[in-house]
Parts: structure tokens; sequence; C-alpha cells
């Protein structure tokens, strides 16, 4: 009964994961049109989503780095997983990541192959699994970093349970109206106020 259960919940997340992808094309094909405006990596837009208590929230929650060395060392336990899933990533796509004491992350510059592509196909420079950050370019802007490691200090306080939360929330509200995008957008903000809109998506 409860391999059952883990199943069915496995894919409608499944799923929720390909409505999310969805609604992104869509608002992607929206943004081109200029229906809707484009959310960059500390851009504040209006949300066209209606939010509910918690997905409010969410989007102004921006976790600081844990500050006691034991806090760190459980932070990095419960990203674990995830940071795995990252380095493995990182790994794969001929780039190797480096640790980055400013961002208390790792950074993984000029990813390629399929990381890259995927990358590019959502329309993303940038995105973080887990401590680790996955980076197209050479020399990612700051404003992204920023961006980036606002979902590193999620995942240190969500732990694996970041990803279920972030597809669902991504099947209910997009990318651009994503809670947790808008809180890592704020994050940016407030660690970069000067560039508030100069780096592309996530």
């Amino acid at each position: 009964m409860i391999v059952r259960l883990l199943n069915l919940a496995g894919l409608a997340t499944l799923g929720a994961g390909l409505v999310g992808l969805f609604r992104q094309r869509a608002e992607s094909q929206a943004i081109r049109r200029g229906v809707l405006e484009r959310a960059t990596a500390a851009s504040e837009v209006a949300p066209v989503a209606r939010y509910g208590p918690l997905a409010r929230r969410l989007a102004v929650w921006v976790p600081d780095p844990p500050a006691t060395i034991p806090g760190r060392i459980a932070a990095s336990l419960w990203a674990g997983p995830l940071t795995a899933v990252g380095m493995a990533v990182a790994v794969a796509s001929g780039a190797r990541p480096r640790w980055d004491p400013g961002l208390r992350c790792f950074v993984t510059r000029g990813v390629r192959g399929p990381s890259a592509y995927a990358l590019r196909a959502v329309g993303a420079d940038a995105n973080a699994i887990g401590q680790v950050v996955l980076s197209r370019g050479g020399e990612p802007q700051p404003v992204l970093l920023a961006h980036e490691a606002v979902h590193v200090r999620q995942a240190e306080r969500l732990g694996p349970m970041l990803f279920v939360l972030y597809v669902w929330l991504g099947a209910r509200y997009g990318y651009r109206d994503h809670p947790l995008e808008r809180a890592a957008r704020l994050g940016a903000r407030r660690a970069l106020p000067s560039a508030a809109s100069g780096a592309s998506d996530r």
C-alpha cells in the first residue's frame, strides 16, 4: 500500500513537472509577444497569479546562510542528496565545481552538453541544484550568482523536499510568478541593489 502511494505521488509530481514546463513555454511566448513583462534575475515584476498564504510567505523568504559551524554542517547534510545530483550534473557537463567562499556554495562555470542544452531550453543562464550552481557562461554576472545563492539557501533549509515543492509550485504558478523565484529575485536585489534589472532569467 505504501509503495503504491509513493509511486502515485512520484507520477503526480512528474505530471506536475510537465505542467510547469508547459506553463514556462507559454510564458516565454507571451513575453516574446510583449503580453508579459520578462522577469530577470533581480527584477521586481508584479505577479499575474493570485497567491495564497503559503505562496505569499515563500515569495519573500530569503534565508540567511547558517551562522554557526554546526549549522553549516547540518545544512550541508540536509541539502546533501540534491548537492550530490548537482555535482554529478556538473561533472557530466565537463566543468569543475569550485567552492565560492563569498556565496558559500560550489559554482560551476561554463557547463556544456545536456546541462547547457537544458538551461538554454528553459531560457536560463544558470540554476542551482543543492549547494551547486551551474552556469552556462564563463563568468556569470554577480546578480545572477546572488539569485542562485538564494536557491542554495532554500535547499539548505528544505533539503530534498525543495525539489517536490518547486515542481508543484511551478505547476501552479509557472516560472515568472513562482514564489521561490520571486524570493530569489528579492534576495538578489538586496545583495546587489544597483543591479536590480541587469541579468537574464535565473
